[in-house]
């Protein structure tokens, strides 16, 4: 039996997610920081930003590994770790879900269906001045597109001339691509960047650059995430990155500035809560 669950209650679940999330990274040592539309609402609302429900983290690729071992061990928690590398999940990071919920991406429609989530990206050492970051970086576009159209759903675009394209286009996509190889080789992809570009993994690590490959192909300078400070999110204080004012003016230049009212687009997947009979 499913009750479908209003925005408040889709962000009190996420919230709880988040919260056991960072118990967990707490107790074993890993590091981690709320990132993206998470850190600007944590630094400019100290909470949600009011229209979204995303929880997005990064951690340091040895912490995201050492939390997938976690995992795979067994640990105690209500939570559970969906990843493609046991086929548990469609997407080529890592996701804590709740399992007594079910909810629809709306770019990946009904096909998909998955426990409400925080996303989890890995963190990539990478030297940005090399010319294999560049090489690889335009390899992960290409392979990421083909997994976009593999797994989108066609019914949804923002303009009639995209949805249009997507009728056509995803259809042969997923005839011709199989998306868990595609995430396997983005991943392979991201765990290169670090090797081919040379970092010298010895030094600390707010001494280099970092990239969300998986997220993004944007390197940043690490000295602007580590090490994190605290900040207020919606009660509680979490990692934010250390200079969390200049990371969200690279990534969204005039943050502080509220977007148009007709340009705050609600973000609120199709979620229920699934209730014993």
């Amino acid at each position: 039996m499913k009750r479908r669950l209003s925005a408040d209650e889709i962000k009190s679940v996420e919230l709880d997610i988040l919260f056991e999330f960072d118990r967990i990274c707490t107790e074993h040592g890993l590091t981690y920081l709320l990132a993206y539309g998470t850190c600007l609402g944590a630094i400019r609302h100290n909470g949600f930003i009011p229209w979204d429900d995303d929880i997005d983290v990064c951690m340091p690729r040895d912490d995201y590994e050492k939390l997938y071992a976690l995992f795979e061990r067994g640990i105690e928690t209500p939570y559970k770790l969906v990843s493609h590398r046991d086929g548990s999940s469609i997407y080529q990071f890592l996701k804590l879900v709740d399992p007594a919920t079910e909810s629809y991406e709306t770019f990946t429609g009904k096909a998909h269906p998955i426990g409400l989530w925080v996303d989890i990206f890995p963190l990539e050492r990478v030297d940005p001045s090399s010319e294999q970051f560049g090489r690889l970086m335009k390899k992960h576009e290409r392979i990421g597109l083909k997994r976009s159209f593999a797994v989108a759903d066609s019914s949804v675009a923002s303009t009639p001339a995209i949805k249009a394209v997507k009728k056509i286009v995803c259809p042969i996509a997923r005839a011709l691509f199989d998306v868990a190889d595609l995430n396997r080789k983005l991943e392979e992809n991201a765990l290169a960047v670090t090797r081919e570009t040379g970092v010298d993994t010895s030094a600390p690590i707010e001494q280099g650059w970092v990239c969300d490959v998986i997220g993004g192909t944007r390197a940043i300078d690490a000295s602007l995430l580590f090490p994190p400070r605290k900040a207020s999110f919606e009660g509680r204080e979490l990692p934010v990155p250390k200079k969390a004012e200049a990371y969200l003016e690279a990534m969204y230049g005039d943050w502080r500035a509220l977007p148009p009212e007709d340009q705050r687009h609600l973000h609120f997947p199709e979620a229920y809560a699934i209730e014993k009979e």
